[in-house]
């Protein structure tokens, strides 16, 4: 550790010890996850169910979304137990090691232990439950199919909370549900109902899937038989290839081009030259449906703010109301998909397409965090590589979605430093803890 705090500036590591002065907790992360942090904290998601050494000591990862829509790495801990001490110690040193900047949201599992800390540690973020887990846990305590499909509904049905209530207490009279299990579900709704959720920024992530990815990445190279000295070069090399992989994103994104295809090109285009392209392909989804719209009823071009209201050809009770304030350039819809995945809704292109709009509005290029200036790709001190220059001929090829530019020679530039860098102090980055009691 001390050898990597030299070659990395902003490299941080903290552990704390036992009453027996023995390894308790230890938490790291390096300078490429300081910068993944810095660009793409809003949504952070963690869980710690995946034992992988021979202590039997749980690893927690911090992961969280980058502008590629692919799965970024904050941070790494391995626990000593799961209580709710030992999570506030770790959620505390990760804030300390992020100086000081928390996340808007927070996905999970449904630990109790882990939203005790949470609460203490991150008060104003929001706090999501995994519905996944959440369903699993129906799965085990509901035995009838048709209580699980309505239990399914008030999870993931685009009900408001009013409706989410009625349709809960129609579930509850229909089947004659009672009992703690029940009443604990109900008391924590705000945390796994859609109802509740919709509306705040989680970047569309509803569960812990991407944690679980990375614990399944991790259990091909470590297992329960290895130290944690050997623990430790795998999960950075498991690392270093996710990080690769993002580079190759931000190339791809840089040097290729979409084939338009959205019966809105102009508004096709203005998305994919700004936004990289996975990014692109959520918001060309979202164009695409914009042709089953149906304006309902006439909008006045004198008034400010406007509302505009959509049915759905085929669905005409389906209704939205989209309410477009023209002096701030903003749009409001009723479905709130752009407040909770940060991708402006079809509703909203509908509105574009009636006033006869070319572009994206400025207020919504700055929300999105997949634009292709927002990059990734950041090469640590002493680190390795990075893409060098290229030169100026190029040829083209087609893909399926793309039009690539492919550069005549891509460099691959080693940045190692022939100066060692100075001493720095050691406690700056290993600073033993109070023992946990």
């Amino acid at each position: 550790m001390n050898a990597k705090a030299i070659a990395d500036p902003e490299f941080f590591c903290m552990f704390s010890v036992d009453e027996e002065n023995r390894l308790a907790n230890f938490f790291w992360r390096n300078s490429q996850s300081l910068h993944d942090y810095c660009c793409f904290r809003d949504v952070v998601i963690f869980d710690s169910t995946y034992k992988t050494n021979v202590y039997d000591k749980p690893l927690m990862v911090f992961v969280g979304v980058n502008n590629h829509n692919a799965t970024t790495v904050f941070g790494c801990a391995f626990l000593v137990d799961e209580i709710a001490d030992t999570y506030r110690w770790v959620l505390r040193t990760f804030l300390t090691s992020m100086k000081d900047k928390k996340p808007i949201s927070i996905v999970t599992d449904g630990d109790e232990a882990m939203h005790v800390a949470i609460d203490e540690v991150f008060p104003d973020a929001h706090h999501r439950l995994c519905t996944w887990h959440i369903m699993r846990n129906v799965n085990t305590n509901v035995n009838n199919p048709e209580i699980v499909r309505d239990f399914s509904y008030c999870v993931h049905g685009g009900l408001t909370p009013v409706a989410f209530e009625q349709h809960w207490q129609q579930m509850i009279d229909t089947y004659d549900l009672k009992g703690d299990w029940i009443e604990m579900m109900y008391r924590k709704r705000k945390r796994w109902a859609e109802a509740y959720c919709s509306g705040h920024f989680f970047g569309g992530n509803t569960t812990t899937q991407r944690v679980e990815g990375m614990h399944k990445n991790l259990k091909d190279g470590i297992g329960r038989g290895m130290k944690l000295v050997e623990c430790m070069p795998r999960i950075e090399r498991s690392l270093l290839r996710l990080r690769n992989e993002n580079v190759k994103d931000d190339f791809d994104s840089n040097n290729s081009h979409p084939l338009l295809r959205t019966h809105l090109r102009s508004l096709e285009e203005h998305a994919a030259s700004i936004f990289t392209h996975d990014i692109y392909k959520l918001i060309r989804n979202e164009i695409n449906k914009e042709a089953k719209l149906i304006l309902v009823q006439p909008v006045r071009n004198n008034e400010d703010p406007r509302v505009y209201t959509f049915s759905k050809f085929g669905r005409p009770d389906e209704k939205w109301t989209v309410v477009y304030y023209k002096k701030e350039q903003h749009l409001q819809c009723s479905c709130k998909l752009f407040e909770s995945s940060g991708i402006p809704c079809w509703h909203m292109f509908g509105v574009r397409k009636c006033d006869h709009m070319d572009q994206i509005n400025p207020s919504v290029i700055v929300a999105v965090h997949g634009t292709k200036t927002l990059s990734s790709s950041y090469t640590t001190p002493n680190s390795g590589f990075s893409y060098g220059e290229v030169s100026s001929g190029s040829t083209h090829y087609n893909s399926n979605d793309f039009t690539f530019e492919t550069p005549e020679y891509s460099v691959l530039e080693s940045q190692f430093d022939t100066q060692a860098s100075p001493p720095r102090d050691r406690n700056r980055f290993w600073v033993p803890f109070t023992p946990i009691k």
